[in-house]
């Protein structure tokens, strides 16, 4: 079992844990996951609104962003794009936990397949925790429209308001309050039923606990993670950026820069980095900088296809490379999630022993063996009530008399 602080610097060991190749797989997959289905329904978004694909690919090659100034409906499947990401992230978030808990209790050992197992079972929770609290305040929403009609009365309706107001202030703060144990579900849930394997209810109640008794411990843990992913991601980045360049050079030793030429170019023609239009203009200058820092400005404005080399062999190379970009960038992602998550095990571990005086890794789990095939046949054979035989009948052998 791993020896905590139960302070913030058990939060620095987030980057040690995340760097970890099941953790960081399990992002992959996760990741990946999200993305193809996001990728699909934000086409269809556009698709929807009249935009060909085409204009999608030139603007956002594989992922696109929000649809602007398109009709309501796509507005609707690109929610439920983004609830797709969302939803698989959480589901893969609590696979990502599952091994860190059990990593901290010194089980180094513990399998991809059962933490995916466990997520599928019980990560439902961290789904449905987050929605009861949007549908409790649309329900208090509505109410307050329904309440508001009263104004209209004549006379009646305005003292009604009057009387009403003070409570509607309440109502609204509250409805505030919500939104704010929301986020902490979002970020803390899967590590809650990571953990515990809490359900749905038990899963809202600790998220409520945590912003009642240490909101600051986890507002302040909270950011020196995201220091520690930054860090972690950036590192990464800029090394892998540095081996292609050193791949690059190895393989120009030998084929010729024409054709090493044409088949990068064509290659990161398919990959394009979108930062999003709502990113603080702050975030979007340091991510432009870092990404110009490390030589792939054209990761941003990748440049046109050129006619391909060799034909055919040519263009088929370069796509498979534009698919290898890919997955080189969602691995660098994959180490930002595996941290993250891994980091939020260890800062809910630390809130419970604060809050609760409990220290979750010397609880042990109860495992129970499922019964083998042959065990469950005998059991039934036995309750099975057996017929009575009845006696054989034996003839008598009778001496014959001389």
């Amino acid at each position: 079992m791993t020896n905590l602080h139960f302070n913030y610097k058990d939060v620095f060991r987030a980057g040690r844990l995340g760097f970890s190749a099941k953790k960081i797989w399990l992002a992959f997959l996760g990741l990946l996951i999200a993305y193809i289905g996001y990728g699909i329904l934000s086409y269809l978004a556009y698709i929807a609104g009249g935009i060909e694909i085409g204009e999608v690919w030139d603007v956002y090659r594989l992922v696109p962003m929000y649809p602007s100034g398109l009709p309501w409906f796509t507005w609707l499947i690109w929610i439920v794009a983004f609830l797709w990401w969302l939803f698989v992230s959480l589901i893969f978030g609590v696979a990502i936990s599952k091994v860190t808990y059990e990593q901290l209790k010194g089980d180094e050992f513990y399998e991809i397949k059962e933490a995916i197992k466990f997520a599928l079972k019980s990560g439902k929770a961290t789904i449905l925790a987050p929605i009861v609290l949007v549908l409790f305040m649309i329900a208090l929403i509505v109410m307050g429209i329904i309440l508001a009609l009263i104004t209209w009365v004549p006379y009646f309706g305005q003292l009604f308001f009057a009387v009403m107001s003070i409570l509607a202030f309440a109502v609204c703060l509250f409805i505030l309050y919500l939104v704010i144990v929301t986020v902490v579900s979002l970020i803390i849930g899967p590590s809650i039923v990571g953990e515990t394997g809490n359900d749905t209810f038990d899963t809202l109640f600790e998220s409520f606990s945590v912003v009642n008794d240490q909101p600051w411990r986890f507002v302040v843990y909270e950011f020196l993670l995201m220091f520690v992913v930054l860090i972690g991601v950036g590192l990464l980045g800029f090394f892998s950026a540095k081996a292609i360049f050193l791949g690059q050079d190895v393989i120009g030793l030998i084929v010729p820069a024409e054709k090493l030429d044409n088949l990068l170019i064509n290659a990161a023609y398919y990959v394009k980095i979108t930062i999003p239009p709502v990113c603080p203009e702050s975030w979007h200058n340091l991510i432009t900088g870092y990404i110009e820092s490390t030589g792939m400005p054209n990761l941003l404005y990748p440049s046109g296809y050129l006619p391909a080399y060799e034909t055919w062999s040519g263009a088929i190379t370069s796509f498979i490379l534009g698919v290898v970009y890919y997955f080189i960038i969602l691995f660098i992602k994959s180490l930002g999630v595996a941290i993250f998550w891994a980091g939020n095990t260890v800062i809910f571990t630390v809130l419970v022993k604060k809050k609760d005086d409990k220290n979750l890794l010397e609880i042990k789990e109860e495992i129970f063996e499922e019964p083998k095939k042959e065990e469950v046949i005998e059991k039934k054979e036995a309750k099975k009530p057996t017929a009575k035989r009845k006696p054989k009948r034996t003839r008598k052998s009778t001496k014959r008399s001389k």
